[in-house]
């Protein structure tokens, strides 16, 4: 190099052309020393974090309104030039960006985490009944406690770059088509659903975040990334957060810890809690059919909705209203009240126009099988007996 310079330097009067090709060559021999490319690793276990469109705050989980985007971060503790950083697009100060900090690529890959709606690879706990439960299904012990039930998850990959270090979506439409496509075209795309991604660094070492392997108690753990899509901020537009949760007969839990509030499964009953906690009845605690009978107010009833009789002119219904049901003539059910939906959409006969009238054409929505939550015609409850009820401080 001294040389080489010594020759640029005594060289009497070169051609401009032959100058900048000396000097040059003196800047790429000379680079190595005056830059160097960022040491740049990956040293720990990643995870994600979001946070809804225009709002500042980063979580594990996030509730939107349908039509808001939700940009999801991928978090990496790391080491930039031997100090300990974490690695994160997120733009916040205590986050360094990979890319920005000029290290080499790394590869990304996303994925769905979603439940099974029912046993599918393993056993259920009460014999030829495929559904979730963690208590036995009919008959003289019905509710008996059996033990929490173990949940199936499995994984989809998303779409998306090899090198994105941030994910946005906007909708919650489940793998299972068939799934969305039994609901009303506009709840296809709401309810929850959950988050993983693996990254690969200059190590080529994988690393993934928390994801469907994480199942401690047999349901999935809290650290996988959760987000939940919503038709509104009532009762009602809560409950549509609940899509693709499975149905989990005697789903359990305290306030916050309940399987309903994390949206791992849900019974009637605790679905219908959560929904109200969500809409501002935060006092409200999680219980049975017949606890929400004795706690929420009375309206009108009990009435008594035939599958395939005429609606009832002695009481105008309200999407929003909550219907205690019991199962006229099934001695499997001995409880008094067996199961209680939401009034969802007021119809006329044969799904006409709305009529004012409860009747078995009226939309419930309503968890109760391997679908999960659907909207679903009053009179498929059968013959029942109806109890209406509403939570005070709460819209529909």
């Amino acid at each position: 190099m001294q040389r080489l310079l010594r020759t640029f330097t005594i060289t009497a009067m070169p051609s401009r052309s032959t100058s900048l090709a000396l000097l040059l060559a003196c800047l790429a021999l000379l680079a190595p020393q005056l830059a160097r490319a960022a040491r740049c690793e990956l040293t720990g276990a990643p995870s994600l974090l979001g946070r809804a469109a225009g709002s500042d705050v980063l979580a594990r989980e996030v509730d939107v309104l349908r039509g808001t985007a939700i940009d999801v971060y991928l978090v990496v503790p790391g080491r930039l030039d031997g100090k300990p950083v974490l690695f994160a697009d997120t733009g916040a100060a205590h986050h360094m960006s990979w890319r920005t900090a000029g290290c080499p690529a790394a590869r990304v890959r996303w994925r769905r985490v979603e439940p099974r709606m029912q046993h599918v690879a393993t056993a259920p706990p009460n014999p030829d009944i495929a559904i979730y439960a963690n208590a036995v299904v009919f008959g003289p012990s019905h509710g008996a406690w059996l033990g929490y039930d173990r949940l199936e998850y499995f994984e989809t990959p998303v779409p998306a770059g090899d090198d994105r270090w941030t994910l946005t979506v906007r909708d919650a439409r489940p793998s299972d088509l068939a799934l969305a496509d039994a609901r009303l075209p506009e709840y296809r795309d709401l309810g929850t659903m959950r988050l993983a991604a693996t990254v690969t660094g200059p190590d080529a070492v994988a690393r993934p975040t928390p994801d469907a392997d994480d199942t401690p108690r047999g349901e999935i753990a809290g650290d996988v990334f959760r987000y939940s899509v919503r038709s509104g901020d009532g009762l009602f537009g809560w409950l549509t957060s609940w899509f693709n949760v499975p149905y989990v007969f005697g789903s359990a839990g305290v306030g916050a810890r309940s399987q309903a509030e994390r949206r791992v499964g849900a019974d009637c009953a605790d679905l219908i809690v959560a929904g109200l906690r969500r809409a501002g009845r935060r006092d409200l605690a999680y219980s049975s059919v017949g606890g929400l009978v004795r706690s929420l107010q009375r309206v009108t009833g009990p009435l008594v909705v035939h599958a395939r009789g005429d609606a009832l002119a002695d009481y105008a219904p309200q999407p929003g209203d909550i219907l205690a049901l019991d199962y006229i003539d099934v001695a499997a059910l001995p409880r008094p009240w067996d199961h209680i939906v939401v009034l969802a959409v007021d119809r006329g006969p044969g799904g006409g126009p709305a009529d004012g009238r409860l009747g078995p054409d009226d939309l419930v929505a309503d968890i109760g099988d391997a679908q999960g939550l659907k909207f679903a015609p009053l009179g498929d409850q059968g013959d029942v007996r109806v109890l209406v009820l509403r939570a005070r401080g709460v819209s529909g």
